[in-house]
């Protein structure tokens, strides 16, 4: 049986309450990689326990595979549990056990179609999801289908406390973003991501590869069959061990490539939007983004996918195709609501407030007058310490024009208890930008400063 972390045991226990109190339905978000799975089994253990009977769903069936096994080791006794995927669950509804709880996975699906009509048809039941994700492309919010929402930890916290890996960040901008057309979804069309990337990333893509990650395990998101599987030939020609796998890959030849990959033996796997939502691969270190795209919700999940904690790792997520540019890094701060979200138009305001360092590529808060990276002092001209909400990041082409070591050097993952200065913690504010004043505050709780 799982022995929970203190956070997973909160939010377990939050968001059984919150039922308790009498909302129908509630929301529990908690960061990828923060343990939804282990939380799921003992909201269910739980429940199972009292004489109820569990109804799990959630929108992919590697996703239920992963979700009995977690079932298994909490000692869940599955014949009090329906867990399915929403597709055969609404063609069952009339011969199913009728549940006293349902518990959704990656939930921000939830406002689709299949998804309403169970919750429909089982209308006095209550209901539990849980997302890291709580977003919509579209700008919709939840508060149609949750009545409250139960927040997690923040990645920020996580990382320092050692529940997910911190990780290095690097960018190079090889797309043409001009290019790039959005569909009726919001997100790019597969025509346009094909003209925006082109034919001559390949070489780009194992290079980097081999240069920043040699032989680890990597994860490759790509935007079409077609282009994943150019990619894994690719590394293949470069003597690497790679294989391609989407959703109409064969079950025996895709189980296979699951397992090999998970085993080690496989170094790349390249897929088309499969191992994002829930993958549990523990011993990847690696993401590589191939595909541009608008939704805060696939960014998260894939850029996240390396930082599984493992004693000692550091995760390293390469961005071929700058989404960091789009959204900031994976573990800035979010918002989230169930609440509608407000369409705007982008102003030259939005822009993120970062800049490129002139020496190291690292990408820096935009006031910064040294690089937190390699200790260089910024040159900067009156123009553009008016325009920093408005900077830039240019393309050079053939290398790494954008490199952040963000989370991993220096200030930027030094743990306030670790400082031995007032500058250590000044450093470490400006790195994540906190004010000066919690600085002051961090001394005199260390002893820094005497009264």
């Amino acid at each position: 049986m799982y022995q929970l972390h203190p956070y997973q045991a909160k939010l377990v226990s939050q968001a059984r309450q919150a039922l308790a109190k009498g909302n129908k339905a509630v929301l529990l978000q908690s960061p990828a990689g923060s343990g939804k799975s282990i939380m799921i089994a003992e909201v269910a253990r739980l429940a199972v326990a009292k004489g109820g009977q569990v109804m799990f769903m959630v929108h992919r069936k590697e996703l239920v595979s992963q979700i009995k096994q977690s079932f298994r080791e909490n000692d869940v006794d599955l014949t009090k549990c329906t867990v399915q995927t929403v597709g055969k669950i609404a063609h069952r509804l009339d011969i199913l056990p009728i549940p006293t709880l349902i518990i959704t996975d990656e939930t921000h699906h939830s406002l689709a179609k299949t998804y309403q009509s169970i919750y429909n048809y089982y209308a006095g039941v209550p209901r539990l999801g849980f997302t890291a994700t709580p977003w919509r492309l579209n700008g919709k919010g939840l508060h149609d289908v949750y009545d409250e929402l139960v927040l997690g930890p923040s990645i920020d916290w996580l990382i320092e406390n050692h529940y997910l890996a911190p990780y290095k960040y690097f960018s190079v901008k090889l797309v043409n973003d001009e290019k790039l057309k959005k569909s009726s979804t919001g997100d790019y069309t597969t025509k346009s991501m094909d003209d925006a990337v082109g034919r001559t990333i390949f070489g780009d893509v194992v290079k980097t590869y081999q240069e920043k990650t040699a032989g680890q395990q990597a994860i490759v998101y790509a935007h079409s069959v077609e282009f994943s599987k150019e990619v894994a030939g690719a590394f293949r020609a470069a003597g690497i061990n790679a294989e391609h796998a989407d959703a109409k890959t064969p079950a025996a030849k895709r189980n296979k490539i699951m397992t090999d990959f998970k085993s080690g033996e496989l170094k790349v796997l390249c897929n088309v939007d499969l191992i994002s939502e829930g993958f549990n691969v523990p011993d990847c270190s690696v993401v590589i983004m191939l595909r541009p795209t608008e939704s805060l919700v696939l960014y998260i999940q894939q850029s996240m996918r390396s930082m599984r904690y493992r004693p000692n790792k550091v995760a390293t997520i390469i961005d071929h195709v700058a989404n960091y540019t789009r959204f900031g890094l994976p573990d800035d701060e979010h918002t989230w609501t169930l609440d509608d979200r407000k369409k705007r138009k982008k102003k030259a305001s939005d822009a993120l407030p970062i800049r490129t360092c002139e020496f190291c590529f690292a990408v820096i808060p935009a006031s910064s007058t040294v690089c937190p990276v390699c200790g260089k002092a910024i040159q900067r001209s009156e123009s553009e310490i008016e325009v920093d909400q408005e900077v830039k990041l240019e393309q050079i082409h053939g290398r790494l024009d954008m490199k952040t070591e963000y989370n991993t050097v220096r200030y930027g993952r030094m743990k306030p208890s670790e400082a031995q200065s007032m500058e250590d913690l000044y450093g470490i504010a400006k790195a994540r930008g906190y004010k000066p004043g919690w600085a002051w505050f961090q001394a005199k709780q260390l002893g820094l400063i005497k009264n």
